[in-house]
């Protein structure tokens, strides 16, 4: 993963984190926030370091530090909650860092005991609706909770995550979900999205005239725009049988986009069986250069066993088929998975090539799980067709947590690599958890 920096482009508008603060003080003080006797502010605090070492040249490499700051911080008062969690980075090569604010909203939660809303930056998952929007969403609870209705709307958020977009028309994302529990057993859902948005342009150099004069020119892009509708089914029978099933319809592109139906059934408390068939086309946007080229859908019909020896011992296999436009591949998994760790041996054939891997990975909590060290190895070997020869690669994780307290914890992992194109490489990470709860006494209240 690349570290790329970029100057701020200064005519976009920037989060006004200051002024969210101070809607969220007065939100926070109105009389609906008053149930609570203080405000309640809990958070994490996240610092990571990764170092590896990269050869630009033969024989001359570089180590990098590349270190993340990542902060989670809530503050609420009783229904009334401000929500953040905000990251930096920087590497060590003297580039300028950068901020991102994943998520900043306001949430009024169980208004009129029905109703839930979100204002701000936040993520929406909700069936073929997905993706982070600068806006707003409700959801309300009817008939007891048997039937909700959800809908969204806003602009998405600029790649690096800093600002708020000033041509929202051309970046909108909106849409909704139904859902419904009326019928025991079964749970039913209907949602649509519609999602637009447009890169950045550019200026370059291009020849306009017949003199072949380059000269200044803006390169500028349509939005790009996808519009879906779905819907989903869940059905549940005591411990016996789970089966789920899901069709997303590309309006735009008047096409099927995905197709997925999976059964689970439990036949003796330590045995069960799985089938799942997905049916998939690449989400492109029907606007985009890329529906120039073909688009070949994919057909998974994946089976699966599971049987529990003991509570903690489970062993289980999946074999699966895929089916392209007119070539297949095979894949298949089997392994053991026990409370400390996980012995596998998985492989592919066909189209995507040969591989064959086996892989370990375990972990071992001592001092009444304060120290908790790990390692895992895999060794695999692969060649992309018969007509290719067969290539190997080991790879080896070792660290371990230590958590001296409950709201501290430290981990620390080394990863090693050897293969065709590297003959070594060497990475290592380090990170640092801080948990915290803390009450305030705000507005002329007084904290317990």
């Amino acid at each position: 993963m690349n570290f790329v920096t970029s100057r701020r482009d200064t005519s976009r508008p920037r989060l006004g984190t200051a002024a969210l603060i101070l809607a969220g003080c007065l939100l926070l003080s109105l009389p609906g926030a008053s149930d609570a006797s203080a405000q309640l502010v809990t958070g994490r605090f996240t610092t990571s370091l990764y170092t590896w070492e990269k050869f630009d040249t033969v024989d001359v490499s570089t180590t990098y530090l590349r270190g993340f700051q990542n902060v989670q911080l809530i503050v609420a008062q009783g229904d009334i909650s401000l929500n953040t969690y905000i990251q930096g980075a920087m590497l060590s090569n003297g580039d300028a860092g950068l901020v991102r604010a994943y998520t900043l909203y306001f949430r009024w939660a169980n208004i009129g005991k029905m109703v839930d809303l979100n204002i701000g930056r936040h993520g929406i998952f909700a069936g073929v609706g997905y993706g982070t929007i600068d806006g707003a969403s409700v959801k309300a609870r009817l008939f007891e909770n048997k039937l909700s209705l959800f809908a969204y709307g806003g602009g998405s958020p600029s790649g690096d995550y800093a600002g708020v977009r000033g041509d929202v028309a051309d970046n909108l994302n909106y849409g909704g979900q139904i859902l419904t529990t009326a019928i025991p057993n079964l749970r039913l859902g209907v949602s649509y999205m519609n999602r637009r948005e447009k890169r950045d342009s550019y200026w370059t150099l291009r020849a306009r005239d017949n003199s072949y004069t380059p000269g200044p020119y803006e390169i500028t892009f349509e939005p790009e725009a996808e519009e879906l509708v779905g819907g989903d089914a869940a059905f549940t029978y005591r411990d016996l049988i789970e089966v789920y099933g899901r069709y997303d319809y590309n309006l735009a592109g008047d096409q099927t986009s995905r197709a997925q139906l999976s059964f689970r059934v439990n036949v003796t408390p330590r045995l069960a069986l799985t089938l799942d068939d997905i049916y998939r086309l690449p989400r492109i946007s029907y606007n985009s250069i890329f529906t120039a080229f073909t688009q070949s859908a994919t057909d998974e019909l994946e089976a699966g066993v599971e049987y529990a020896f003991l509570p903690r011992l489970r062993a289980f296999g999946r074999i699966a088929n895929i089916q392209y436009a007119d070539v297949r591949s095979n894949r298949w998994t089997v392994g053991v998975n026990t409370g400390y760790g996980v012995l596998s041996y998985s492989g592919s054939s066909g189209y995507i090539g040969q591989l064959q891997s086996v892989s370990v990975y375990g972990n071992l909590p001592l001092a009444e799980n304060t120290i908790i060290p790990s390692a895992g190895l895999m060794l695999s070997s692969y060649r992309l067709s018969e007509q290719d020869d067969r290539y190997t690669a080991l790879s080896l994780v070792f660290g371990g947590t230590w958590r001296p307290l409950r709201a501290f914890s430290m981990d620390l992992q080394g990863q090693w690599l050897t293969n065709k194109i590297y003959a070594r490489d060497l990475r290592g990470m380090l990170k640092l958890n801080y948990w915290f709860a803390e009450r305030l006494s705000l507005f002329g209240q007084e904290a317990n």
